[in-house]
This record gives C-alpha cells, structure tokens and sequence, in this order.
C-alpha cells in the first residue's frame, strides 16, 4: 500500500491549525478512495459524494488522530462506515444498483461474464464485497489487507479462497 511521504508530518501540521496542508492528503488518496466507494455504491456521483464526505470526515477527526499509526487505514475506515451505510439506505429504499463492471470498465460493452460476475458480487455480505474490492480491484496484498482490516493473513486468504469458491458456484450455475 503506497503511502504519501511525510504524512505524519503534514497531520501534525493540520492539527496545529494549517488548514492547507490536509490537501496534499486529499490529491494522494483522491482517486483510491473514489474508487473504494465506487466499488461499494456502483454509482459515479454517489462514490464522489462518499469520498468527499470521508475526507470532510477525516479531516474533523485529525485531532484524536494518532500520528504514530497510518492514516490510510483510519481513512479506509470512514470511507468503508460510509458506504455501507448508503448501501443499506438504498436497499431499504428499494434502490437497484448499477452494474459494477460496466461502470467502471465498460460502460458501452454487453459482456455476458461481466454481467454475471458483477451480479453475482454484488450479490455477496458487505464484508465479502469489501475484499473482492480491495484485493482484486484495488490490489491490495494479503498483508496490506491484514493491516488495513485487523485481521491475520491467514483468515484474509481463507476468507477469499471461499469468496472466490461461492462466485464460481454461482456463475457455473448461471452463465
């Protein structure tokens, strides 16, 4: 997981009252935290919303903020309560969402795998959802993972070893 240099240093900066020294932050984690809630929300100005509301976020919360730790995984944090609260919002609200794949990748293409695949992921728990994300489409490592979730890397591949099993039983009974 790439990090931006000197973050520690730029948090302290903001938390001694220096207002423009947050936005660095932002240009470095911009696009990966649009993506994240794109993943999650399937929708372009709903994952635009979400990520600038987490960086809002982040920000008011810069002052508990312990310098000694990463910020991304706090950001990650935010970012990830944000999304799931929308998602269940929409669902409640009876809201079908947005092909995943088509998107994000294609969004002129009518692929039959595509199409599947993002069904069948968006049809996963949250959790489940979230990993499929940040390893397969963000590219996270196990142990970035591991960081990033608080969980061993052992449960990180168990856990992905039968995500990956579950979509392939759904998409050999569908496609």
């Amino acid at each position: 997981m790439k990090k931006l240099e000197d973050e520690n240093k730029i948090i302290e900066r903001v938390k001694r009252g220096d207002k423009k020294a947050f936005e660095p932050i932002v240009k470095f984690y911009m696009k990966r935290a649009y993506n994240i809630a794109l993943g999650f929300v399937h929708n372009e100005q709903d994952a635009l919303d979400i990520s600038q509301e987490a960086f809002i976020k982040a920000f008011r919360g810069l002052k508990k903020f312990d310098t000694k730790k990463d910020f991304f995984p706090y950001f990650y944090q935010i970012i990830k309560r944000l999304c799931f609260d929308y998602t269940k919002k929409r669902k409640r609200e009876g809201f079908k969402t947005n092909n995943f794949f088509n998107v994000v990748y294609n969004p002129n293409g009518n692929n039959r795998f595509k199409e599947a695949l993002s069904e069948a992921i968006n049809n996963l728990e949250p959790e489940q959802k979230e990993l499929i994300i940040l390893r397969y489409i963000e590219g996270f490592s196990y142990e970035e993972l591991s960081r990033l979730l608080g969980k061993p890397i052992g449960t990180i591949m168990s856990s992905l070893f039968y995500i990956k099993k579950k979509l392939k039983e759904e998409l050999e009974g569908g496609v």
